[in-house]
């Protein structure tokens, strides 16, 4: 284990499950748990709320009586919870955190390409997506769909947790380092980046991709049906496709959500696991990103295979203030590097059923493939060995 600190691995989070640590509802399943973090499942039961709320000293149940509007029912069929609409729900998953561990949600990545928006909160907390060390109790949810009214049943999942012991965060000497022995990042080209090429400065900066042909993008349709978050849907019943044309650049308006992807792809060694920074002022009037949690094996292929399924960085786009162009390269972005106290003995991808590996431009996984979207993606190949 690193003696400074870092994020715990899925064995750590196992052993959480059968010493009393993580309780549920209903028993924890296997599946709940990923390389670097556990899914979290709605219970049977929300409120629609009047507004977002922390709840203080003054607990949970005392601000739902207070700002509750009228109970929803998840179970059986589940519930449509309307978009810009304000949802609490308890999650099934309870935590008796240890002394010197705390916990960090996110949500999940089809949450974040759904643009439903979700934050943890906890009995009697001061701040959201944050559990401190030693903390014991209830966990909910809140859930306000943005761009698509979204059909949501008990058990489903929107967010995750990971638990960190002391500071996991990989500065900027340390990440330039890693960057100079493993191709954490390679072009579209499939050639590992030089250290020297990528700018690093609290985080290591991408940029989105906005060249080739076919489609770059997309654009959430306004006025839709639901989605079923257990269904499959046909793209075009709620995306708008942005397409490559030759000196006619891309502005994102005001509230509209996109999906882009980055330019240079990530490939996560299994020491290592990923955050993206959501907004950063310096970088345009955008929030690139809703989930922005990557799993230590993200895009990383073993190591006698001989080549990397390196994928892109899926962006979640929201324009805010004032209409923005966005070009190729323009460094929108930045991922920090996070620190894992051990390596998971699972990693992302590797018989997980991870639907992202590999990705390039991908929406999320309640979408219909058609005979306009790009082709699957092989695992790549670099020009000369990979260095692992």
């Amino acid at each position: 284990m690193s003696a400074r600190g870092g994020v715990l691995p899925c064995q750590w989070i196992r052993e959480a499950i059968a010493g009393g640590t993580l309780t549920a509802v209903t028993p924890i399943d296997a599946a709940q748990v990923q390389p670097n973090s556990l899914d979290l499942r709605l219970g049977a039961s929300g409120t629609r709320v009047q507004c977002s709320f922390l709840p203080g000293r003054d607990g949970v149940d005392a601000r739902l009586r207070r700002f509750g509007i009228y109970a929803v029912d998840a179970s059986a069929d589940g519930v449509v919870l309307e978009r810009n609409a304000v949802y609490l729900f308890p999650l099934q998953e309870s935590v008796r955190l240890p002394e010197g561990v705390r916990a960090r949600a996110n949500p999940k990545s089809s949450t974040g390409r759904l643009d439903i928006f979700c934050r943890l909160v906890t009995e009697c907390g001061t701040s959201f997506d944050e559990i401190p060390a030693g903390f014991v109790g209830r966990l909910f949810l809140e859930v306000v769909p943005r761009s698509f009214p979204v059909r949501v049943r008990e058990g489903d999942s929107l967010a995750q947790l990971r638990f960190v012991v002391g500071d996991p965060v990989v500065d900027d000497d340390d990440t330039r380092a890693l960057l100079r022995r493993e191709p954490v990042l390679v072009t579209s080209d499939h050639v590992p980046m030089p250290a020297e090429s990528v700018r690093v400065d609290n985080g290591v900066f991408m940029s989105v991709s906005l060249s080739g042909n076919g489609t770059l993008g997309f654009r959430a349709r306004r006025n839709t049906g639901a989605i079923d978050l257990r269904g499959k849907h046909p793209i075009s019943h709620f995306w708008d496709r942005i397409f490559h044309r030759a000196n006619e650049p891309v502005v994102l308006e005001p509230d509209e959500f996109y999906i882009f992807r980055s330019s240079e792809l990530v490939r996560l060694p299994p020491g290592y696991c990923a955050e993206m920074v959501p907004f950063d002022a310096g970088a345009g009037e955008v929030r690139t990103h809703y989930a922005g949690f990557f799993d230590s094996g993200f895009g990383y292929d073993a190591p006698d295979d001989g080549g990397a399924a390196a994928c892109a960085v899926v962006l979640e786009v929201r324009g805010r203030d004032v209409p923005f162009h966005v070009d190729e390269g323009n460094h929108l972005f930045r991922v920090i590097l996070l620190r894992n106290t051990e390596q998971p003995d699972a990693l992302y991808g590797r018989g997980l059923r991870s639907h992202y590996q590999g990705q390039r431009l991908r929406l999320s996984k309640q979408f219909l493939p058609d005979e306009n979207d790009e082709a699957p993606q092989l695992p790549l190949r670099f020009a000369g060995s990979p260095r692992t």
